[in-house]
């Protein structure tokens, strides 16, 4: 196994097991901002060269209106929620041809370690409500449903907003590929 950053080169690739991976596949520039992220990671076959997955995580910004809802609610005296660091899995897929051989659960493993290095303390992601396997996996790792999100991925088709807990790590540590900053 090779977790490591994607690069210019591996973007085909990438999209290509997103169109076959999602109804509503992420664009090609969409995609291609995040080159040069560390957080956009991809799993390449030790024998083939072929990339079969990618995971994209970092740091969730929270909006403005999240922003001026903490303020407006602590300067008229009402509890205020810490907003630790919050992570977010962005994007994640693997090769339909591949699922089920430890490559989504390396790439997941390592997108946490990332998180964990930015300092996140929460990791969140959503997913479609009617994905089983997916669900499956991120609870194995600790997930667990915050909210269902109703028409989330359009009309008649509910995601869910899942969440884990994470215990950030000191900077100089890191995961095992050494990908990280």
């Amino acid at each position: 196994m090779a977790v490591r950053v994607a690069t210019e080169r591996d973007l085909p690739r990438v999209l290509e097991i997103e169109r076959a991976s999602f109804p509503n596949p992420w664009p090609e520039p969409l995609l291609r901002g995040h080159l040069g992220e560390g957080g956009f990671l991809v799993y390449e076959d030790d024998e083939t060269g072929e990339v079969v997955g990618y995971i994209i995580a970092g740091l969730r910004i929270p909006s403005f209106f999240e922003r001026l809802e903490r303020r407006t609610r602590a300067l008229v005296g009402l509890p205020v929620d810490p907003d630790g660091r919050r992570g977010h899995i962005m994007n994640f897929a693997v090769d339909p041809r591949r699922r089920g051989r430890g490559v989504g659960e390396a790439l997941l493993r390592e997108g946490l370690e990332y998180l964990r290095v930015l300092g996140a303390e929460t990791a969140e992601l959503e997913v479609r409500a009617d994905n089983r396997a997916a669900i499956k996996l991120y609870e194995k790792h600790g997930f667990r449903v915050k909210e269902r999100l109703p028409g989330y991925y359009g009309p008649g088709q509910d995601g869910l907003l899942m969440v884990k807990p994470l215990k950030p790590l000191k900077p100089e540590s890191g995961p095992e590929t050494g990908v990280l900053p």
